[in-house]
């Protein structure tokens, strides 16, 4: 390979041509600056990839089994206005998940929808996002408390990981820009007087007392055909469930080793009571689509809502995760679905102890 000529100095292209000397001179010096800038470079270029790949190796080593970030879309809301909080899960493909379904209210934030993106696979991992529609009539910076998601590694027990709490500005309608200040706000004008007229409520009245008249008549000739049988009344359906959930506790079945059988019978006992009590379809429904529906039905409050959700989600855990709780775990299932069913009851009617 041939060299290649040496690079004049700036004195020759400025100036002309140097001295025959002047230019081995330079040349000589040209060659050796060269060499040296090429020696001292190379050891810095292997200096740099070392850094890059010890970096993508620690990268790689930190990594955590389950990782959570959450977001809020948008970041600026008025008071009362909806928005998205989102939470993303990314686990490795192996994990077991637990994640609670946020219902009620989180925080100063009342929930008035929610649902999640089906998993896929990204880098090796599951990925899935559980978002909530949020509002609030609170203003200033506020922070949605982040839920704890429980995860297990095969051979290993249950282990938790909390997600970040995501920041949202509310603003205040009347701190807006060109807002309207209270005190141009002007009252209504008071009522106009309407002559009254009492003719309506003269045949409001003959109509009443007609239609009480014709059902006086109708209960006299009801009551005098109807057979003299006692007629006996069905059990209260939280009666009922105390029974089926004793007749439960009393078998056993966590201490025979037998916790799957106990917690199917446990989940039976209160979708059937939930169908009975609130007209609810529990059986016929996986626990997500009653969970949804029990969030559009106000028959339960926020609290027992949200107690509904983590029973149902534990035992579906171990129904078909496969997950062996311990006997103190289903002693404290059975002691929760007895609070439900006697915190549920109707109160007018006495409640039956278990």
């Amino acid at each position: 390979m041939s060299a290649s000529p040496p690079v004049a100095p700036a004195s020759r292209r400025r100036f002309g041509t140097l001295p025959t000397a002047n230019r081995r001179r330079d040349a000589g010096a040209t060659g050796v600056c060269r060499k040296h800038l090429i020696r001292s470079w190379r050891p810095w270029r292997l200096g740099g990839c070392f850094l890059l790949l010890l970096s993508a190796a620690l990268a790689f080593a930190d990594t955590a089994p389950v990782e959570i970030t959450t977001s809020v879309a948008p970041k600026t809301v008025t008071i009362g206005t909806p928005f998205r909080y989102t939470m993303h899960v990314s686990a490795e493909k192996e994990i077991e998940l637990v994640v609670p379904q946020l219902q009620g209210a989180i925080g100063d934030f009342e929930v008035v929808d929610y649902g999640s993106t089906p998993p896929r696979e990204e880098n090796g991992r599951v990925v899935f996002d559980r978002w909530y529609t949020l509002l609030t009539y609170k203003a200033g910076d506020l922070l949605v408390p982040g839920a704890t998601v429980q995860y297990r590694i095969p051979g290993s027990d249950l282990e938790r990981v909390a997600a970040p709490d995501a920041l949202v500005i509310v603003e205040s309608l009347l701190d807006r820009p060109g807002a309207t200040p209270p005190a141009d706000v002007r009252d209504i004008k008071g009522p106009v007087a309407v002559p009254r007229d009492y003719r309506p409520l003269v045949w409001l009245a003959a109509a009443v007392l007609a239609v009480l008249a014709a059902a006086a008549g109708l209960y006299y000739v009801l009551n005098r055909r109807r057979r003299a049988v006692a007629a006996i009344a069905p059990r209260p359906p939280h009666e009922v469930a105390l029974e089926a959930l004793a007749k439960l506790h009393a078998a056993r079945l966590a201490e025979a080793g037998r916790q799957e059988e106990f917690y199917v019978r446990l989940s039976d006992i209160i979708r059937t009571y939930l169908e009975a009590r609130f007209h609810l379809r529990a059986p016929e429904m996986t626990t997500e689509e009653f969970l949804q529906v029990a969030q559009r039905d106000r028959q339960l409050s926020a609290a027992q809502r949200s107690a509904l959700g983590a029973f149902l989600s534990e035992a579906d855990l171990v129904k078909f995760a496969r997950y062996v709780p311990a006997a103190d775990d289903a002693e404290r299932a059975y002691r929760a679905a007895r609070e439900f069913v006697q915190s549920s009851a109707p109160p007018e009617v006495p409640r039956a102890a278990a």
